[in-house]
């Protein structure tokens, strides 16, 4: 059985390691209304193929992160300089940082877990578990750093992102899109 889940549509997989944003990744047009300088649009997917033998679950899992280039956006209009520009995708590889820690964490739970004949319901669970965790980082992340203008929390932040991400399992990266 596969399925694919959960926010975001089935696709192809390809796979690659930690990317570095750049602003020709952001392919988007900021909706009409918003004024955000920039968003970043990721979302955690996962695909798993489970079979049973002797009573025992072995379940194949796929875990990628999927940067969504027609939904993020930077306002190139409103960058007033390259030093400008930096700061905003500083900002927001962190939201990118955040997802990519999310794919992460998710595959390394799905791992370890012992899976009963209800593996399904199981596997939304912890699912929804770690993203949990990882929305309220995503909310404390903005708030901390006062949506890029905190230069002091962002700093912070940074550090914490690159001890995070050096300690994250290569397995657990390979897959990604």
């Amino acid at each position: 059985m596969i399925l694919f889940l959960i926010l975001g549509t089935p696709f192809l997989a390809q796979a690659q390691y930690y990317h570095r944003l750049a602003a020709s990744d952001f392919e988007g047009t900021p909706p009409a209304g918003t004024y955000a300088m920039a968003y970043t649009n990721c979302n955690v997917q996962y695909t798993y193929q489970a079979v049973k033998h002797n009573n025992v679950y072995n379940i194949d899992f796929n875990v990628e992160l999927v940067f969504n280039r027609d939904k993020s956006y930077i306002r190139l209009n409103w960058v007033k300089d390259q030093d400008m520009l930096l700061h905003v995708l500083r900002h927001e590889q962190g939201h990118y940082n955040i997802a990519y820690l999310m794919k992460c964490e998710l595959y390394s739970a799905f791992k370890r877990h012992r899976y009963s004949d209800n593996y399904q319901q199981e596997i939304a669970e912890i699912f929804k578990q770690v993203d949990k965790k990882y929305q309220k980082l995503n909310e404390d992340y903005e708030r901390q750093t006062l949506h890029m203008q905190n230069d002091a929390k962002q700093d912070e932040w940074n550090a914490w992102f690159s001890r995070a991400i050096d300690s994250t399992p290569v397995k657990a990266s390979l897959a990604e899109r």
